[in-house]
């Protein structure tokens, strides 16, 4: 009778053991995948965090590049500051405004005429071509300069003006030998060069180019 009851409690005790055991493997498992979800959570919820940041920073810095686009279009196409006056290097002179133009082929703009070339020439070729239209390549003075190129130039062309690095000379000058005066619009110079030394204009920038490529143009009277 007493070894029955032995016997009886090592199997009650080894049967608890394993249920014991059983459960507490249950409870491991359990807790390793709530663990293991928790994890991929977090991994996810810093995954997504990332990109949204990065979205953010990407959308951020064009909302810069834009504003700061826009500004030198602004200035550079209408003569404005940040203020939203005319800067003081950009006046209007109606002493020489002309009523007419000599031809159709001519655009009458602010008492000014201007021609645009169809076909290309190299800077000094289209420098010839407007003398032997007794006009001169472009020469940007005023307020209505600027806003005739911001009415009539096609924002993807480059034009050649009547702005050019002399032989021998430091500095920007225009054709009628007078300096050029940076608070007006800024250059964006690619590289100066022997022959990256003409400037070429598009409603957005001016911009300095090899003088023997060949692009169109555009006379002033």
């Amino acid at each position: 009778m007493a070894g029955d009851i032995v016997y009886a409690d090592i199997k009650i005790d080894r049967t608890f053991s394993l249920e014991n055991s059983s459960s507490l493997q249950k409870s491991d498992s359990h807790h390793h995948g709530i663990f293991l979800k928790v994890g991929c959570a977090m991994i996810i919820t810093l995954f997504v965090t990332v990109i949204v940041l990065s979205i953010l920073i990407i959308q951020l810095k064009y909302a810069r590049h834009n504003a700061v686009e826009n500004e030198s279009k602004e200035k550079f196409c209408t003569g404005k500051n940040k203020s939203g006056t005319i800067t003081s290097t950009v006046s209007f002179n109606f002493s020489t405004a002309h009523k007419s133009c000599p031809s159709k082929d001519w655009k009458l703009h602010g008492g000014k005429c201007y021609w645009i070339a169809e076909d290309k020439k190299s800077w000094d070729e289209s420098k010839n071509d407007c003398a032997m239209k007794n006009s001169h390549l472009l020469v940007i003075r005023d307020f209505i300069d600027m806003s005739f190129l911001w009415r009539y130039l096609n924002t993807s062309v480059f034009y050649w003006i009547g702005l050019s690095i002399p032989p021998g000379g430091q500095s920007w000058t225009w054709v009628d030998n007078k300096p050029f005066d940076s608070h007006l619009f800024p250059i964006e110079e690619k590289r100066i060069t022997r022959s990256m030394k003409c400037a070429q204009v598009s409603c957005r920038k001016v911009t300095n180019q090899n003088c023997e490529q060949n692009d169109q143009w555009i006379c002033q009277l």
